[in-house]
């Protein structure tokens, strides 16, 4: 169709109404890739009865080519089952419910094993886990050495771990 026939011919003829037959369909479809599609097939179908006989009123056998393919076209989706629409797979970001009341839980479990530290222990593990204070920056806060702010933040760390995951 991209290249010039003659006008006599089927091709011509055809090609006379190609754009007003792909407008037609791409406003009854709503999609201009099946439109195209559609006036694809309307040129097959025209080719094969156009070989053959002689056609009348050539705009309007093309339009009831068309309204046909839709017709088809309606019918299919109508019988499809609703599964095969929907092809794509809704995931979320979000944990699911199970795994959101899991979690609930364990912050829960982690926030009292927290509050069960020392003082000193705790707020030096806070300072560095949630503030991102260095140990340097800790032992100043607590009038301790940098080495001793790094065992806090250690002895902290191995209590938490212990408790939240218990060996057997």
């Amino acid at each position: 169709m991209s290249r010039p026939s003659d006008p006599h011919s089927a091709d011509g003829q055809f090609e006379n109404h190609s754009s007003e037959l792909l407008r037609f369909l791409t406003r009854q479809v709503k999609c201009e890739e099946l439109a195209a599609d559609l006036r694809q097939e309307t040129w097959l179908r025209f080719r094969r009865r156009a070989s053959g006989e002689e056609i009348g009123n050539l705009r309007a056998f093309l339009y009831r080519i068309a309204r046909n393919l839709i017709i088809d076209y309606r019918r299919q989706q109508k019988a499809r089952p609703i599964e095969e629409e929907i092809s794509i797979e809704l995931v979320s970001a979000q944990p699911g419910p199970e795994r959101a009341v899991s979690d609930a839980q364990r912050l829960e479990r982690l926030q009292r094993v927290v509050q069960d530290l020392p003082p000193h222990l705790r707020q030096a593990l806070l300072w560095n886990r949630l503030d991102g204070l260095t140990q340097r920056e800790i032992g100043e806060r607590l009038g301790v050495s940098e080495s001793m702010a790094g065992r806090y933040i250690l002895k902290a760390l191995e209590h938490c771990q212990q408790q939240m995951d218990p060996q057997p």
